[in-house]
């Protein structure tokens, strides 16, 4: 008499997920860009771009006073020179490197070819005024030639930005009556090659239609 009963077949208990142990995506992405981002960095640094080699840059512009600072700051976690007029006065290179929390915090600026250590978060701001007014000079005018700010510390993204002078159309005392033109040409350089992801700041206040940055943005594409 044959067995009517059905044979079952357990199948095997999925072995349980190691999520202590699972590298979180953020972290996966920052070790897979972070090398492609220094290999930039470090062609940036040769000055390649002078002699016709493009290089993607994300590069910060706006109107003066738009809020850049605070956009840059939140990115960065420190303080950034405010203050009234230009605060920005040579394209700043911002190189922002995400390290473990039991690393130390590590920022420094590069400029005219030497290394300047800020051993406190605090005199940074001192810090970049001091170099600007190396690069550019005591007065209110502006320069072409970079500074790096390096920034590696915990909580902040693999990134690296230029920020650009704030547009200003009236030359405060100390500045050259062409600022506006001289400012323009510096953004239009930054912007224009096709390489460039442009990060506008604008004040919610402004009509956007009539934003100077978002015209010169608009122009670059042209």
């Amino acid at each position: 008499m044959g067995d009517d009963r059905a044979l079952v077949r357990r199948e095997p208990e999925p072995e349980p997920l190691l999520v202590a142990n699972a590298q979180p995506l953020a972290a996966s992405y920052n070790d897979r860009i972070r090398p492609l981002l220094d290999a930039v960095d470090k062609l940036r640094k040769l000055m390649v771009m002078k002699e016709g080699i493009p290089l993607p840059t994300i590069v910060v512009v706006g109107d003066q006073s738009s809020g850049k600072s605070s956009v840059l700051e939140s990115l960065a976690g420190i303080s950034l020179p405010r203050g009234q007029g230009i605060c920005t006065r040579v394209p700043l290179i911002m190189r922002l490197q995400h390290r473990r929390p039991t690393d130390s915090p590590e920022l420094h600026l590069e400029f005219n070819g030497k290394i300047v250590n800020v051993n406190n978060e605090d005199h940074i701001c001192d810090a970049i005024v001091s170099a600007t007014d190396e690069i550019a000079g005591s007065d209110k005018g502006i320069s072409n030639a970079p500074l790096t700010l390096v920034v590696k510390k915990d909580g902040v993204p693999d990134l690296t930005m230029v920020d650009l002078p704030g547009i200003t159309r009236v030359p405060v005392h100390g500045q050259p009556e062409n600022i506006y033109e001289q400012i323009s040409e510096m953004i239009m350089e930054h912007i224009r090659p096709e390489e460039s992801i442009i990060l506008n700041v604008v004040s919610a206040t402004v009509d956007f239609s009539t934003c100077e940055s978002i015209r010169m943005s608009q122009a670059s594409i042209l």
